[in-house]
């Protein structure tokens, strides 16, 4: 650790139920450490905060790239300051190309690995007298119907929240049906809800088939997201269509590690890892060797990324989780994640098209079908306009 450092620093983190708790536990041990710096972490307070204060050049010393800004690889180099001098390689993290600018220079890194999948109760599924994991959509199915029967939720999708249902809507289920790196890169030369295996379109007809049959939560428009870790914790939902980022969150929860397990999505041709939020420290900062050195204390070892519950980027963990190994138990082959090109990148944004809102409105449709015609026509304009 370098020695002297001073500064105060800003750390503005996405992880909005750990700012109080595990990060500023980090913070302080830090601080201890290096008595010269003082460090505040913030929780985000929305992408519209987040505009403002580019706009103002006011960003905090460290930060997640944002989302939902269209925030790319190609501007890391006007809001980050390099950190190719912290010792990361391609040879140690994993997904080190998704912290690499168009320069080749590292600016961000990623604050885990993420692998998508069914996140299931185990207490759950012994109440309902399932004796194992489904792997196939005909068991899938059958495993829903037997939760159902005993009064148990049987996939928990929180719906209202539009979010998480990322997973069927917008590319991770057509990426681990297809085996593709990005299925979406494919969709700049046809229909955004192409008819084709593995599409974005199956993905939502699958979220329906559950709406339809009763398999998701009872009132879709008053889920909440806290309550389902809850409710999964205890064996009152059967699973979830998330990533390895939530088993940690459940048992947060008060739920016991050898009662969560994960398997892959029925038909899954392969398990796409991609890289989680991605932390870089900005231009703005008034205090860049302080924040760099903060940042590497918090990544070295995945020390940060274990606190989050994470599965750390460096490449010589080893994984432990008992919910991990039973999801790479299935053999899948592991296929690293590839960034959106360009070209698709601007077809979303002309477009504005959110595929999760989407799906909402395509399983709440009396017609079902108007929505996708209305979406495929708005991605048809996209691609004309643009020259697609």
């Amino acid at each position: 650790m370098r020695g002297g450092l001073k500064g105060d620093i800003t750390f503005l983190t996405h992880r909005t139920d750990l700012a109080d708790t595990a990060l500023t536990d980090i913070a302080e041990e830090f601080m201890a450490k290096n008595p010269g710096v003082k460090i505040t972490v913030e929780s985000s307070k929305g992408d519209d905060v987040l505009k403002t204060q580019i706009a103002a050049n006011e960003l905090p010393d460290i930060m997640f790239v944002p989302s939902g800004l269209g925030m790319t690889r190609k501007d890391y180099p006007t809001y980050f300051v390099p950190i190719d001098d912290l010792g990361y390689t391609k040879e140690n993290l994993w997904y080190y190309e998704n912290g690499a600018g168009p320069d080749n220079h590292l600016y961000t890194l990623s604050i885990g690995l993420n692998y998508q999948g069914f996140v299931y109760s185990k207490a759950a599924f012994r109440a309902a007298g399932i004796e194992q994991a489904p792997k196939t959509m005909e068991e899938f199915l059958a495993a829903a119907e037997k939760l159902k029967a005993k009064g148990i939720t049987p996939v928990a999708s929180n719906f209202k929240d539009g979010w998480p249902l990322g997973n069927y809507a917008d590319g991770a289920y057509s990426n681990d049906m297809t085996g593709s790196k990005n299925y979406q890169n494919t969709l700049i030369s046809k229909d955004l809800f192409a008819k084709e295996p593995g599409s974005l379109l199956e993905g939502i007809q699958f979220l329906k088939t559950l709406a339809d049959k009763g398999y998701l939560e009872k009132d879709l428009m008053s889920t909440n997201w806290d309550a389902s870790k809850r409710d999964l914790a205890q064996g009152k939902i059967g699973m979830t269509y998330l990533g390895t980022w939530l088993p940690a969150q459940i048992e947060q929860n008060g739920g016991k590690p050898e009662d969560i397990g994960m398997f892959p999505v029925p038909g899954a041709k392969a398990l796409v890892g991609s890289a989680d939020y991605m932390y870089g420290v900005t231009k703005n900062s008034k205090s860049p060797e302080a924040a760099k050195a903060f940042l590497k204390f918090m990544w070295d070892n995945g020390y940060m990324p274990k606190k989050a519950g994470m599965i750390p980027p460096n490449k010589d963990y080893k994984a432990d989780e008992p919910f991990l190994k039973e999801l790479l138990s299935y053999n899948l082959p592991i296929v690293e994640w590839e960034a959106h090109v360009p070209e698709y990148q601007e077809l979303i944004n002309k477009a504005q098209i959110d595929a999760k809102k989407a799906a909402q409105e395509y399983v709440l449709a009396e017609n079902p079908q108007e929505v996708i015609d209305k979406y495929n026509k708005k991605w048809a304009e996209a691609r004309k306009a643009l020259g697609k």
